[in-house]
């Protein structure tokens, strides 16, 4: 083997976070890696029924790969499975909420920056999803960890205007401000929304005692609907868009 090809092949560890079909047989994929960030790889023939590597290459799958730079995508020369999610097909709920945290990190992840924390995150809530682990409650959890690790985290203890501690009462919740505002300092955001004291401490539950502790816990349907408005609202702040699988999630809400 020439010095210059070894200098082109590597292997690695990677999510699919999306796949496209490409030409007659072959797929694009868009990986996530815990060392070389976000990338673009072409699985050639993958498609093909006797593909080896094909069936390796599910959307959400947790693989091994041997890879060989090329001009414009890295090519996918071997496949092998190291975390498949054989719940997804057959629970709505998980698929959703998989593509939604798989649309997340497709947004906030950078290509060829190293994030091996965001990483680990998506591949515990994946595994998660895969055990039946309440859909929402993931989803939350993710929201607000994520943030953290990307340098935005929420302010759930003081005032992000004043800097005096929240006390239990109704206060708001300032996306732009990057998190609580105490009934005193509403006007520093006009846009911010009310929070009830349960949606509050449900948040700082989620901070302090994390997914294990908030699957156990009960929250109104009302209650639910601003946490996960609060995260959302401060997840599309930060991003500066909106993301296609909450709406599609929403949408069949309303046909349920």
């Amino acid at each position: 083997m020439s010095a210059n090809l070894r200098e082109r092949l590597y292997r690695t560890e990677a999510i699919v976070l999306s796949r496209r079909d490409y030409g007659e047989a072959d797929r694009i994929l868009t990986l996530f890696t815990p060392q070389r960030g976000k990338l673009n790889a072409i699985a050639k023939g993958s498609r093909r029924q006797k593909s080896r590597s094909g069936p390796q290459l599910d959307l959400f799958s947790r693989i091994n790969l041997d890879m060989a730079r090329g001009r414009t995508f890295d090519v996918v020369t071997s496949a092998d499975a190291i975390e498949m999610y054989e719940r997804f097909p057959r629970d709505l709920d998980a698929f959703c909420a998989a593509g939604y945290l798989a649309e997340l990190v497709r947004h906030f992840s950078q290509e060829n920056e190293a994030q091996p924390a965001l990483y680990s995150l998506l591949q515990r809530s994946l595994t998660l999803l895969n055990q039946g682990v309440d859909p929402w409650g993931v989803m939350r959890h993710f929201e607000l960890a994520m943030l953290s690790l990307l340098g935005y985290q929420q302010e759930l203890y003081s005032c992000v205007n004043c800097g005096e501690p929240v006390t239990a009462r109704v206060n708001s919740w300032s996306p732009a401000l990057g998190g609580m505002l105490g009934p005193e300092c509403g006007a520093a955001d006009p846009a911010a929304m009310p929070l009830s004291v349960n949606a509050q401490k449900f948040l700082r539950t989620i901070d302090r005692q994390g997914l294990s502790t908030i699957i156990r816990l009960r929250l109104a349907s009302s209650e639910k609907l601003e946490v996960e408005r609060a995260l959302g609202n401060a997840v599309k702040f930060v991003a500066e868009r909106d993301f296609g699988s909450l709406r599609v999630m929403n949408m069949l809400r309303t046909v349920d």
